[in-house]
């Protein structure tokens, strides 16, 4: 009978699946990601035991509900209100158990209710909270688990605004936790109930306090026993400590246990991050079972930043490299699971890099035990980003996120810095009002100096740090110079603005003027797309070769200047950023790698840069399909080719040739290759030690005829970017476009006008940046050739496929000002009646051709025609304007016989 009772239970295990939980113990968590419904839509009553959900969408945690807003031509994102419900089966074993539901993330406002009845709810769309709903359920029977999602915009809540997507949903795990009527209290801002501290810490020993908070919940005062056990990383446990207390009904009660000394350290850094475990347990005096257990990660370290020499840790010096973080990946948004936060880290660490800042935000808890084991030192902040509301509302929930942050991060030894107000004063209002203005900013200094005060209360262990951007007057005159431990700089200048050397002076500036303080570069970076090159970069056109330049200068000023004490690239990877139009429009492309991961070259100088060992990376691994046009004197173009290493010389083979030897200079050597039409195989060689170290890569060169009827190289295709100095690799149609060129005889190119140069209020950029609608490959028509007479191409009798592509880029359509421009607000421009006729071989094709009022400004356009070429005329494509300037944005001529 019991047998067949024990195969019932089991069979009714299976049937009920991940919905069922595991006979209770003394604690156990185990995620509910699976089996969710969501509605899109609010509806009232979406709490209801007897609603009926049965047409919801059935999705898994972690979930977000606008992953594609992001990527479509919809203006803007998606902020709602949005429900969840869950089916949760709870056996009567564990009844006497007090369960939790855990959230690591939820954005922006959650409601939680347990089968119809409210439970509480949570602000704030980046820290965990936890609720107890042991009151709220049944056992042996469903549980209908309902949470409202609101992501709209409220004034009260951090962020108000930002240069991310605020992505909605429960896009993070979702935990049911179940404890003993005594248990470490993990209603404490949904910490661990234990804070680990380690006051001394030398090279001969080490002292550790643990301070716990155990809560009694049950009706009777009770006796226990606290061990405390620190365990190396072969598992041998190496101390042991006791402590007998007695806990009051219905109390909670903070036991502190100091002075546990450790003898010979192994200490944790970058280079060696040792990790010891402590374990605490609380034990049933009475009947000796564990009740609960706390494991915690336990680093020795020490640290000191100081004004003029940097970074110190363990009493060595060490410059902080390394980036900032977003937590998107490409058509995912910020629903991630564990495996691709883990996937990031692991890439900063191979980069080299020792430094995180976790912007803008706390992440998803992964990320901070992946820098503990991997050795990344780490600074975390809160949401307040660009500006602040001045309501008692808004300071509260600062304040309340600011707790919950330290007291949810507390024991991880990766965590060396707490930060906030990030750019707060980008864009302060009341300009035109100087009384209300000065209020609002006296009101910023206060809130900051009471969140510097919440964060030293609870952590006076850890630095302080405010993010800036670089107005230095506004944020000094302020004090937020003064209130925190650490000044951050966001800097850009050679990007948003002026030369790269105005980086170099603006630090040292820092230098002489904030002698006592220290300095993190908090972001630099320069948008790259990596499928746009350039052999003429210049700012603003989002190659590949700016961005490289850029990072070159950049690095160099960093490692030289000793005061400076570290600095985060923005960013490491690109980020979803829906009002952005750039070349990639919604995306933020200043990352060293792709939303897809995807390596761009600057991780690979950074790379270089930052390790010992020897590194041999070929530059431009990006660049599938390259192009160019072939040279007068043979079937060849020449290009160059960087290649990175830290090794002092390097010899590149080209096709199976020496290239020579060069010496490497600031982690980079530079060759003209003479590339031929087909693959190129590229083989970069250096020895160190004895030892030869080897990188291939393998280049798709696609060559374009200099002179079309060459019969040595056969006219087939050609792609041309008008008005532009840039290469387009579009790997989706297998092609490359190439730089426009002017007309020679025999050849083929451009006659007349000028390139398109989009005017700001500090000079002009060579390509506009907006969103151009009904492509994906925006780079095409984004530069434009203005008043042209003609394009030319002597080719050869045939049959040929010619395609002319416009985006009218002159419009009155309204664009949202970014204030992350920095002050190159674009200067409008007057919006011209543009007609013109088009002849193809003295054939008109297209008669007051007007592609504004036609098709809509800011729109691809692409038009193809037929063309059969005899008596050796070749194409001519002429422009006669009507009204305006005649544009072309691009051309595609395409020989089919």
């Amino acid at each position: 009978m019991n047998k067949q009772i024990f195969t019932l239970f089991l069979i009714y295990i299976l049937f009920c699946g991940a919905n069922t939980l595991a006979q209770y113990s003394s604690r156990t968590k185990q995620s509910i990601n699976e089996d969710w419904k969501f509605c899109g839509t609010h509806i009232e009553g979406g709490e209801a035991i007897e609603l009926n959900d049965s047409t919801w969408t059935n999705i898994t945690i972690p979930h977000t509900w606008n992953k594609l807003d992001a990527i479509d031509e919809t203006k803007g994102y998606s902020r709602k209100v949005c429900w969840y419900r869950k089916t949760l089966f709870i056996p009567k074993e564990n009844a006497k158990a007090h369960s939790y539901l855990l959230f690591e993330g939820v954005n922006q406002i959650a409601d939680i209710y347990v089968n119809g009845q409210w439970v509480g709810q949570h602000k704030g769309g980046y820290t965990q909270f936890n609720f107890e709903i042991t009151p709220y359920i049944g056992y042996d029977r469903k549980n209908i688990i309902a949470i409202k999602v609101d992501n709209r915009h409220n004034k009260d809540i951090p962020p108000l605004s930002a240069d991310f997507t605020f992505w909605g949903g429960i896009y993070r795990d979702v935990f049911l936790v179940q404890t003993n009527d005594l248990h470490f209290n993990n209603s404490n801002y949904a910490s661990d109930g234990v804070f680990i501290t380690t006051p001394k810490v030398a090279k001969d020993k080490a002292s550790v306090n643990i301070r716990s908070l155990v809560t009694n919940q049950s009706a009777t005062k009770r006796p226990i026993k606290m061990t405390y056990s620190i365990v190396d990383q072969q598992g041998q446990t190496i101390i042991t400590a006791n402590k007998q207390v007695n806990i009051e009904k219905k109390e909670t009660k903070e036991i502190v246990m100091n002075h546990i000394e450790i003898k010979s350290p192994k200490l944790w850094s970058p280079q060696s991050p040792y990790l010891y475990t402590a374990i605490t347990q609380i034990i049933d005096v009475k009947t000796g079972s564990t009740l609960d257990e706390s494991v915690l990660p336990l680093g020795f370290r020490w640290f000191e930043f100081t004004a003029d020499k940097g970074f110190f840790l363990n009493g060595q010096h060490l410059k902080l490299i390394g980036t900032n973080r977003h937590q998107d990946y490409l058509r995912m948004g910020n629903a991630l699971p564990d495996e691709m936060h883990i996937r990031d880290i692991k890439l900063l660490k191979k980069m080299g890099a020792n430094f995180l800042r976790i912007a803008h935000y706390p992440q998803d808890p992964t990320i901070l035990e992946m820098c503990d084991k991997l050795g990344i030192i780490a600074s975390v902040e809160i949401p307040i980003i660009d500006k602040i509301t001045e309501t008692q509302a808004f300071t509260d929930n600062c304040l309340y996120m600011a707790r919950e942050m330290i007291n949810q991060n507390f024991n991880h030894p990766s965590v060396i810095i707490w930060a906030y107000m990030n750019e707060v004063l980008l864009r302060p209002p009341f300009k035109k009002d100087k009384e209300k203005h000065v209020k609002y900013l006296h009101h910023v200094t206060q809130l900051a100096q009471k969140i510097e005060d919440v964060i030293r209360t609870e952590d006076p262990s850890r630095y302080t740090m405010i993010p800036n951007h670089g107005a230095f007057d506004t944020y000094n005159s302020a004090k937020l110079t003064q209130i925190p431990m650490i000044v951050g700089w966001n800097l850009y200048q050679g990007w948003y603005g002026g030369q790269l050397d105005g980086f170099d002076k603006y630090l040292d500036r820092h230098k002489n003027e904030l002698p006592n303080k220290p300095v993190i570069v908090t972001e630099y970076g320069a948008d790259v797309h990596t499928r746009l090159h350039s052999f003429h970069p210049e700012r603003f056109d989002y190659t590949v070769e700016y961005g490289n330049m850029y990072h070159e200068h950049y690095l160099n000023t960093i490692l030289k200047r000793d005061f400076v004490a570290g600095a985060n690239i923005w960013n490491l990877a690109d980020f979803y950023s829906a009002f952005r139009g750039n070349a990639r429009p919604a995306v933020n492309c200043k990352g060293i790698v792709g939303l897809d991961r995807e390596l761009k070259d600057s991780y690979l100088l950074y790379k270089t840069a930052l390790h010992a060992e020897t590194v041999l990376e070929i530059g431009q691994k990006e660049w599938k399909i390259r192009g160019g046009i072939a040279r007068e004197d043979g079937d060849y173009c020449i290009q160059p080719v960087n290649v990175y290493s830290n090794s002092k010389e390097v010899e590149l083979f080209a096709n199976g040739k020496s290239m020579g030897k060069r010496k490497v200079n600031a982690y980079k050597a530079s060759w003209d290759i003479p590339f031929v039409n087909g693959d190129n195989l590229l083989e970069a060689v250096c020895i160190e030690n004895g030892i030869k170290y080897r990188d291939r890569n393998m280049i798709d060169f696609r060559l374009a005829p200099l002179k079309p009827k060459s019969r040595s190289l056969p006219f087939t295709e050609i792609n041309i970017l008008l008005g532009s100095k840039r290469y387009f690799e579009d790997r989706l149609l297998d092609i490359i476009w190439i730089p426009e060129k002017e007309y020679q005889k025999g050849s083929w190119g451009y006659i007349g006008g000028t390139p398109y140069r989009k005017k700001t209020k500090y000079g002009s950029f060579p390509c506009a940046d907006i969103n151009i609608k009904d492509t994906d490959k925006d780079p095409i028509f984004q530069s434009q050739r203005v008043g042209l007479d003609a394009v030319k191409f002597d080719v050869p009798n045939g049959k040929y496929t010619l395609s002319l592509l416009w985006a009218e880029l002159v419009s009155d359509i309204y664009h949202e000002k970014l204030a992350y421009n920095l002050g190159h607000e674009i200067i409008k421009e007057e919006v011209t009646n543009r007609i013109f006729n088009i002849t193809i071989n003295g054939e008109t094709v297209e008669n007051n051709l007007n592609i504004a009022e036609k098709y809509g400004a800011e729109r691809a356009i692409t038009k193809k025609y037929e063309i059969t070429v005899s008596d050796g005329k070749g194409i001519n494509i002429e422009f006669e304007a009507v009204s305006g300037n005649p544009i072309l944005n691009a051309l595609r001529l395409y020989k089919i016989q």
